[in-house]
């Protein structure tokens, strides 16, 4: 189990929930377990719930079985976090990524099924744009992850895992997390995905008219940015 809980979820807050669903639905995603308040979705990949809020930053939800464990353990690690063992846990990580835990049940504890997102294909990690991705990184493992990579050429980042979640530190501009997947993007691929996203999504191409970079912008704010899973040599 990951310190932090036996399952995850990302929470998207918007304003207007059914027009979010529907763009999330339009580009490969389905119900899993939605509820009168809490739209819940998934590609395979990864579990979405959609809050009716004002719009935030993407977040990490977490559930463990032990709330006073996990509480005990974040604060033995140095960690600041609010809330308590009665209604969960609050923390605020490097960057604009916020974490909450809940108390894990029978209807939070889902699994992805692991199967490609068939138009997004696979998802990489949650980008989290930062100053100083190191510091980020000895945080991150603080509350249970691992380095999986790192590097500080041409631009210095760090990936990590606790086995449910990939996080990837990258020193960019100040911004929201965002996803990071990578795809089979051929003329097909590219057609399905203007089909299916129509303006929120726009297209880079290098000089030989290759797409390098595809980058939906959902009606909540949250942004999924996809790459070739190879790129072209020529």
């Amino acid at each position: 189990m990951a310190l932090l809980g036996h399952a995850s979820r990302y929470i998207i807050s918007s304003a207007d929930p059914v027009a979010s669903r529907s763009a999330w639905e339009d580009i490969g995603f389905v119900d899993n377990g939605s509820s009168e308040t809490v739209v819940r979705l998934t590609d395979g990949q990864i579990l979405l719930s959609l809050l009716p809020t004002e719009p935030a930053p993407l977040a990490l939800a977490y559930f463990t079985p032990s709330l006073q464990s996990t509480g005990d353990r974040l604060v033995a690690a140095g960690i600041e976090i609010s809330g308590s063992n009665a209604t969960g846990w609050h923390m605020h990580g490097p960057g604009q990524l916020d974490w909450w835990i809940h108390p894990a049940t029978p209807a939070t504890v889902e699994q992805r099924s692991g199967e490609g997102s068939p138009l997004l294909g696979y998802v990489d990690a949650v980008v989290v744009p930062c100053e100083d991705v190191h510091t980020a990184a000895e945080w991150a493992q603080l509350v249970g992850y691992f380095i999986a990579d790192q590097w500080d050429s041409p631009m210095p980042q760090v990936d990590l895992t606790d086995g449910l979640v990939n996080l990837s530190f990258r020193k960019q501009a100040a911004g929201a997390p965002f996803f990071h997947y990578t795809a089979d993007i051929d003329e097909e691929w590219v057609e399905a995905a203007t089909e299916a996203a129509g303006e929120r999504l726009k297209l880079h191409h290098d000089a030989m008219g290759h797409v390098t970079l595809a980058i939906f912008t959902m009606p909540d704010g949250c942004t999924i940015m996809v790459t070739p899973d190879e790129f072209p040599t020529a």
